[in-house]
């Protein structure tokens, strides 16, 4: 059989599964996309699979960094607390503009079967990972992953927009927009720069959804030669754009790391 018809039937077969049974996204999602200046704000940081929906708080000891920045600077967050199923940040009123929160997620450890890891791979869209144990011969082998999250929201205070959502914050994998998502609408394309380590990550499978959608995804770009794709904004309200990136790093304490990114924003109506 083909590499090509084998990854064919384990897709299939994890299609039958929920696609996330071994992963859940992380993201940040605040209690209004769009506030006026003055105004408090609450970040909610969540984990799951049908987004916004949230099956699970993050614990306070995995943030390793949370950091809001707008075209004035750096704002200083509130109080982090748990409240149900979500991480609340508590944010400091904001005067009007384009602002980014980002949050990175100390490294956690996972030990999957070769099968479970193998479908992961598929179901994830790191179909060269699964080539890569095809071709080392590892595919029967159990894998030990150590995998870190850098969930990423923008959102506008008031009126004036800025271009401050278009820079990096300096995650280990990023989603950049290339235009700022609030002087968009419905209809519209949003161009984006997929980055790991400061580069352009070229080949990722970059997904995007919106509420109502479920456990599916809307769409799926993979990312070009400059780390770019073009995610057709057909809905106004929430839109989350989400990737995995995985690396063979050979370590005594694991052979795999991955780097799950996460962007929300809102499309004006």
């Amino acid at each position: 059989m083909s590499s090509s018809k084998i990854i064919l039937s384990i897709f299939l077969i994890a299609a039958f599964l929920s696609p996330y049974t071994f992963s859940h996204d992380s993201w940040l999602v605040p209690d209004d996309f769009t506030i006026e200046p003055g105004k408090t704000l609450n970040i909610f940081a969540k984990t799951g699979m049908d987004f916004p929906e949230s099956l699970n708080s993050i614990n306070l000891k995995r943030i390793k960094s949370f950091l809001i920045l707008g075209s004035a600077g750096k704002i200083e967050a509130g109080n982090m607390k748990i409240v149900g199923k979500s991480t609340i940040i508590s944010c400091n009123t904001f005067k009007s503009g384009t602002y980014i929160a980002a949050m990175a997620l100390k490294p956690n450890m996972i030990k999957l079967s070769a099968k479970a890891f193998n479908e992961y791979l598929i179901s994830d869209g790191m179909n060269k990972v699964w080539e890569l144990r095809k071709k080392e011969g590892i595919l029967e082998k159990d894998a030990v992953e150590f995998y870190s999250k850098y969930p990423k929201t923008i959102f506008q205070v008031g009126k004036k927009t800025d271009n401050s959502c278009l820079k990096a914050v300096g995650l280990a994998v990023e989603i950049l927009p290339l235009k700022n998502p609030y002087t968009l609408k419905k209809g519209d394309d949003l161009r984006v720069r997929v980055v790991f380590r400061g580069k352009p990550l070229v080949g990722a499978e970059l997904s995007w959804s919106y509420p109502g959608n479920g456990e599916t995804f809307a769409g799926t770009k993979i990312t070009g030669k400059d780390g770019e794709a073009v995610v057709p904004l057909e809905k106004s309200g929430p839109y989350v754009l989400r990737l995995t990136h995985i690396e063979w790093v050979k370590k005594k304490t694991h052979e795999w790391e991955s780097f799950w990114a996460s962007l929300t924003f809102s499309v004006p109506k």
